[in-house]
């Protein structure tokens, strides 16, 4: 399956773009965790350079356990970039230990892939989350990476007059805060991530790619409704860089 997507994606989109394709390790969580490293060699047999990880946490440590020097080690070892993680959501004075290890990896981009509901309950709750993203993203300008988010479906649900997705954008600094979007969890929110792309230009250098049946649940890749055609056609127009299956 992670050979089938690799393949799939670039064949129609990528004669004439710079988007790499990559794997979310998340997607082999399970194996990640009983075995690390020899899941990461089988990611690289299978032919993926690219890959992002996930579970660094304020702590600086990755899956709980793993330092960013080790992590670094065995992807380089293995001829692969990483080009991105995921990471905790917290608030900026306790980013710190996040943003270190991130540099110390050599990633580009640090993501928050989760905003908490405690946090999210009213528009002016997400007001102060974009702020507190401006900061993060702050954070890591300042040690030369990039800061992102990853969203939800969520995040497309009208309150209090306010879409969450379109106010994050709107309310960080294109400088300081990036956007991942998950091209399932916007369509299962009832968003036409095009409609997204094209509303906020340059703002979206990531995509997560995962596919949708017509009821809105996951499915394989290519087998959904998710026009993945006019996606990556804009997106090689705009200012997506990467893409990442999962």
């Amino acid at each position: 399956m992670l050979a089938a997507g690799s393949i799939l994606l670039p064949s129609f989109t990528l004669a004439e773009s710079k988007m790499k394709p990559g794997l979310q390790v998340y997607s082999m969580r399970n194996q990640l965790k009983d075995d690390f490293e020899g899941t990461m060699e089988y990611i690289a047999k299978v032919g993926y350079k690219h890959i992002e990880g996930y579970g660094l946490g304020t702590d600086g440590k990755f899956l709980g356990k793993i330092s960013a020097s080790h992590y670094k080690k065995v992807i380089a070892d293995l001829g692969m970039e990483l080009k991105a993680t995921h990471c905790s959501y917290t608030s900026a004075d306790k980013a710190g230990k996040m943003v270190d290890a991130a540099k110390e990896t050599g990633m580009e981009y640090m993501i928050v892939p989760h905003t908490p509901n405690n946090v999210r309950k009213t528009a002016d709750g997400w007001k102060e989350v974009a702020e507190n993203y401006n900061k993060i993203g702050e954070l890591c300008k300042e040690v030369g990476i990039k800061f992102g988010y990853h969203n939800h479906d969520f995040e497309f649900e009208e309150l209090d007059g306010i879409i969450p997705q379109e106010l994050l954008i709107e309310s960080t600094d294109a400088s300081l805060v990036h956007f991942e979007i998950d091209l399932f969890w916007a369509t299962k929110g009832g968003y036409d991530p095009l409609k997204l792309l094209k509303k906020y230009p340059g703002r979206i250098p990531l995509f997560h790619v995962k596919d949708a049946t017509p009821e809105l649940e996951g499915c394989t890749i290519g087998e959904g409704i998710i026009d993945f055609k006019a996606l990556f056609t804009a997106g090689r127009a705009d200012a997506v860089e990467d893409y990442f299956i999962e």
